[in-house]
């Protein structure tokens, strides 16, 4: 391959991965969808709730949405050991006194032995479709039988450790889940190197030759100027690709994921006392659940 060639080559696999490396924005899984419900409940502070991942698929999916609740009920009673359908009822939720849009249900197991009631809180869901009109429908439940609900938040949100990670363009990407985006960008990353290091051993090579064959001194400084002018656009292609992929994973959000936080915490607070001077100021230890 002549030099020119290559340097068109070049030209327009830089602007192929610079279109390609920001539009890649397809829909990434939820954690929760890629790993189960089994890293989040490691999570937990206790054992009044667990997480349950439920998973369905068919051509409705408004109806797959619907009977997710009824599958949980019916994991419930298995998982219990309880007879009897489940009557389930959707409840508004109160959190901190406003009502929340987070969907809430209280299943009540009756017979004639005995009364058990059981909360669920729709935590997140997540479906895809394939070709042929099917879907996967999940759901994720947070579950509790004493009617104690665990503290998490739903965020895409990863801190700066992805942008840090990016230095290395891709691995941000992989740490948020973005699987598509991470292994393009780690393949411009590579792509880039390669062409570094072609085009300097080229440029190299003929400025070898120019004092060799001085008759075809003409030739081979041409050839060795078109090498470092590749070799120059490599670079610089490869240099936007790193600071595009640590503002990309600095400011995208990642793929869904749920942070479980304590459900009790020690605190340390000021407090004022009733003493025979007046008040006492100090600090009081509280701890809440």
């Amino acid at each position: 391959m002549n030099a020119k060639r290559f340097f068109y080559i070049a030209q327009l696999l830089c602007f192929s991965l610079f279109l390609l490396t920001p539009s890649v924005t397809a829909a990434t899984r939820p954690q929760w969808v890629t790993k189960g419900e089994g890293p989040l409940n490691a999570q937990r502070t206790n054992d009044t709730y667990y997480f349950k991942v439920i998973q369905s698929f068919g051509h409705d999916l408004s109806a797959l949405k619907q009977n997710s609740i009824n599958t949980l009920a019916d994991y419930i009673g298995k998982e219990n050991q309880i007879s009897g359908q489940a009557v389930t009822e959707l409840e508004s939720n109160n959190v901190d006194g406003s009502v929340s849009d987070r969907e809430h249900f209280r299943m009540t197991f009756k017979n004639d032995f005995t009364t058990e009631v059981f909360q669920a809180s729709l935590v997140d869901d997540y479906w895809e479709a394939d070709g042929r009109g099917e879907y996967h429908y999940c759901a994720l439940y947070a579950v509790s039988e004493k009617g104690r609900q665990p503290r998490f938040e739903v965020t895409r949100s990863y801190g700066a450790l992805p942008a840090v990670m990016s230095v290395i363009p891709g691995a941000g990407q992989l740490y948020k889940g973005q699987k598509v985006k991470g292994f393009c960008m780690i393949g411009g990353a590579v792509l880039g190197a390669g062409a570094i290091i072609l085009c300097e051993n080229r440029r190299a090579y003929n400025e070898t030759r120019i004092a060799e064959q001085p008759q075809f001194a003409r030739t081979y400084s041409t050839r060795r100027d078109n090498w470092a002018t590749g070799r120059n656009i490599a670079i610089g292609a490869t240099a936007a690709l790193m600071a595009w992929s640590i503002i990309d994973a600095a400011v995208t959000p990642g793929a869904t994921r749920i942070k479980v936080t304590p459900t009790s915490s020690f605190a340390l607070r000021p407090a004022a006392l009733p003493s025979s001077d007046g008040l006492a100021f100090g600090a009081a230890l509280s701890f809440s659940f």
